[in-house]
């Protein structure tokens, strides 16, 4: 597609924001706005399964785009030392690696719990929640769970 409509720039910039983006909607208000700009072209990739080249129906990860933007970080982290000769960007990159690893080994060493922090608050606000919970047995295998307002069967 970039091959042969890439030179419009727009075009070109909406086809690449439609492959990467991960959800159905936002899929087809990008197919909606290259259907204005060039019907040729939308008529183009449509040919093509969107199963091939769009993230939003891949069934699966594809390639780097589901990464935790560990590339950008470290693009970020580095951005100083580009005009450095190649053993000293490489020296710069370990240090900024070292210091990072050593913060995070000090921020896990502090935690008392095999949890995070976040996730023992979570965890122990579901748990006061449930113990004012009554259940009532129904059957052998249903239960009936009532907290105030709130009614529900539980398996």
């Amino acid at each position: 597609m970039l091959g042969r409509y890439g030179k419009i720039k727009v075009l070109k910039d909406i086809f690449r924001k439609a492959i990467k983006v991960y959800q159905v909607n936002q899929l087809t208000r990008c197919m909606e706005q290259l259907v204005n700009i060039n019907s040729e072209a939308t008529m183009y990739i449509t040919d093509v399964r969107f199963e091939r080249w769009a993230q939003a129906f891949s069934p699966r990860k594809r390639y780097n785009l589901m990464s935790s933007n560990i590339a950008k970080a470290m693009n970020n982290a580095i951005k100083a030392c580009r005009e450095l000769p190649i053993t000293r960007v490489i020296d710069y990159i370990g240090g900024v690696l070292q210091h990072r690893f050593y913060d995070r080994q000090t921020s896990t060493g502090k935690l008392k719990l095999t949890l995070t922090t976040k996730a023992d608050v979570n965890i122990g606000v579901k748990h006061k929640n449930a113990r004012s919970l009554t259940v009532y047995p129904i059957t052998y295998y249903y239960f009936l769970v009532k907290d105030g307002d709130l009614d529900g069967t539980m398996i």
